[in-house]
């Protein structure tokens, strides 16, 4: 007996450290064959455990505590049937006062505690003095193995209740501890929590190791409980990256690793099958899958899964149109989501869910104040990332947002990072939204990509701006037609493979493949993701009626057009054609007798500077100004309008020119017809 004892205590925890002072009884050497074979298999290890309390609570040694980490740690390596440590935690709350045992011992004990109130019992009235024991315990000078599970389950509490930057700066003091310990379970599920922290903070590649170094471990030690959670994290990942097929590879070997006891991961993996088809517009699917995510969360008994599945299934009768179940899961969500007191996440993913259903019935106050909530407590703690990230759905909740003042720069940072498009119908009327690729070609060239200038070489920046100048931002562009304008001596197909390998660098260059779309012969830029001051300039010309701000833009934008070198512009764009028609749209702006009498003299006294040689601009300026009683003005704009056409264009006033000062007309006639 007192060897099979020595040999198991020193397996579990610092030698001499855990005693079972008590006498031998069939309890404890039942107790001590489950703490033996956990290793092994650690959830038939916990049930044991949890079979044996009621024997062994009686006893004032270490035998009842024993039960109690084995059965935790079992419970949590294998995230399976958390309502079964009930019993065991309310001995914990009834004797803990009388534990006497080693200090290290104790922090282990109430670690353990902790890590199980995580999962089941979140609201408990001492949850923050646990927090601190098991802050402790990972600061303590034990073992590591020890240090790292006190550090996995305070990690895990973070993350759940969203105090995302206090759980990364946990995670990265684990990292030197994770290869000091010999536990392989221990360092699986450190693995596992650390690709999840570095997921939602969108560092993929960090994320990714994480998950190929958890899979090597696991293969190498032959320890495969964590294998199921290291593919959901991959999933989960993949479409975050909006990568639906690696997403669908991912979950088909998590449906293989996750045996049926391990509730929360099948519970997991359905919540992100439902994910994968909501994204790929199959509803019936997605929401069985849903549904069955919810059962299985319930069943598995752990609290903050419970509040995000039923979000998501909750989310899928609102896509639906059905308002009272869809609200319905909202409100368990945030019935659940109340027992984690501070759990930032559920108000997050609720605020958002709210604020859309509020928008959707057109209850625009009502939407804007849960959309106010919801990212205030996004750009508190930097949620850039969450699960059942739909890019839509956040594209018009952005919008929405930066429309009513809401938390812009987190807006903004959100659309950068996530490279949000905006909602189609609304692309060209959204005041502050974020391009991650700015190109001026009305000017000087000019690049920005995230605001900062790009330098290319002059093949790669002759394609962007061929890119720019032959799309309109609507309609694709022939790859022949591209070809040919960029390589006009090359043969077709060798000026076809040319253009690819061009692309192809050009899109690693911008670090970005979708900003640069391809389809069979055709090739555009993205219009949700590249901005191009050309492409603004065609929207204004097109509008049948233009506002004061909009005719101010428009002449900024004549501004860049008119004083550019026109080599430049010729290059690509009908430079002079443009300028005209420019003209012409500023002209039917002032000729409407809608704005005031100095907002015309300004847009007319500036469109005669820009285009001198556009005799129809020098006639509307001379007329408003006859209209407006300034004969002076006028007389002078005469003078202005011979020295600017005999410069510019080499030649005289039309009849009709000097007809309008020396009839009178310039001062009789009304505004109107300001050009012919």
């Amino acid at each position: 007996m007192a060897s099979n004892q020595a040999h198991a205590t020193a397996a579990y925890a610092l030698p001499g450290e855990w005693q079972l002072t008590g006498p031998a009884t069939r309890a404890t050497n039942q107790l001590l064959s489950a703490q033996a074979t956990y290793w092994a298999s650690p959830c038939e290890a916990a049930a044991e455990a949890e079979r044996l309390l009621p024997e062994l609570a009686d006893r004032d040694d270490l035998a009842p505590w024993l039960a109690l980490v084995l059965a935790v740690n079992g419970r949590i390596h294998t995230l399976s049937r958390f309502d079964r440590l009930d019993p065991l935690l309310r001995f914990f709350d009834e004797h803990r006062h009388a534990l006497r045992a080693p200090r290290s011992v104790e922090l282990e004990i109430d670690s353990s505690f902790f890590g199980a109130l995580v999962f089941r019992q979140p609201d408990h009235p001492r949850m923050a003095m646990f927090a601190e024991s098991c802050e402790e315990a990972f600061e303590n000078e034990g073992p590591a193995y020890l240090r790292l599970n006190a550090a996995n389950h305070l990690l895990l509490h973070r993350i759940w209740c969203g105090r995302l930057t206090a759980a990364d700066g946990l995670s990265s003091r684990m990292m030197a501890l994770r290869d000091r310990t010999d536990d392989i379970r221990a360092r699986l599920l450190c693995h596992s929590v650390s690709a999840m922290i570095r997921r939602l903070f969108l560092d993929y590649d960090k994320c990714q190791e994480e998950i190929q170094l958890g899979m090597d471990l696991a293969r190498d030690s032959g320890v495969h409980s964590w294998d199921s959670h290291l593919c959901m994290q991959a999933a989960m990942l993949a479409l975050s990256r909006g990568n639906a097929e690696e997403g669908r590879q991912w979950l088909d070997t998590m449906g293989a690793a996750a045996p049926p006891e391990y509730l929360l991961d099948r519970s997991g993996y359905h919540y992100v099958q439902a994910w994968l088809h909501a994204l790929e517009k199959r509803p019936p699917r997605a929401e069985h899958h849903a549904a069955e995510s919810v059962r299985l969360a319930v069943q598995s008994g752990a609290i903050f899964p419970q509040a995000v599945t039923h979000m998501g299934l909750g989310q899928l009768h609102l896509d639906a149109g059905r308002l009272p179940s869809g609200l319905y899961h909202i409100a368990q969500a945030r019935r659940v989501g109340r027992r984690m007191r501070s759990s930032k996440p559920v108000q997050f993913m609720r605020g958002l869910l709210q604020a859309q259903v509020a928008f959707k019935l057109g209850m625009h106050r009502r939407g804007l104040k849960a959309l106010r909530h919801a990212l205030e407590v996004g750009s508190a703690e930097h949620y850039v990332n969450y699960p059942w990230w739909r890019r839509d759905i956040m594209a018009e909740l952005c919008a929405h947002a930066l429309d009513a003042g809401i938390e812009p720069e987190y807006v903004q940072m959100l659309i950068r990072l996530r490279r949000l498009r905006p909602p189609e119908e609304r692309s060209a009327e959204i005041n502050g939204w974020y391009w991650p690729l700015q190109i001026d070609v009305l000017g000087a060239p000019r690049i920005l990509l995230d605001g900062h200038p790009v330098q290319l070489g002059p093949r790669m920046q002759d394609l962007l701006l061929a890119l720019a100048c032959l799309g309109d931002g609507r309609s694709w562009i022939s790859r022949e037609a591209l070809a040919d304008r960029l390589w006009p001596d090359s043969e077709g197909d060798r000026a076809q493979q040319t253009l690819d390998t061009a692309i192809h660098r050009l899109r690693k260059q911008l670090g970005s493949e979708p900003l640069i779309m391809t389809r069979p012969g055709l090739v555009a830029l993205d219009n949700g993701l590249c901005q191009v001051d050309y492409w603004r300039l065609l929207r204004l010309m097109e509008q049948p009626t233009l506002e004061q701000d909009e005719v101010r833009t428009l002449l900024h934008l004549a501004q860049s057009l008119c004083t550019a070198p026109s080599e430049e512009l010729h290059r690509f764009l009908p430079a002079d054609s443009l300028r005209h028609r420019v003209a012409a749209r500023i002209l039917d702006a002032a000729d409407t007798g809608e704005f005031p009498s100095g907002t015309v003299s300004h847009w007319l006294e500036t469109l005669v500077n820009l285009v001198p040689e556009n005799e129809p601009a020098w006639q509307a300026l001379i007329r408003h100004y006859g209209h407006t009683g300034a004969a002076s003005a006028a007389e002078t704009a005469w003078d202005r309008c011979r020295a600017a056409l005999e410069e510019h264009a080499g030649r005289t006033p039309s009849p009709q020119t000097r007809k309008l000062l020396y009839s009178g007309q310039a001062l009789k006639q009304p505004a109107g017809n300001y050009h012919h």
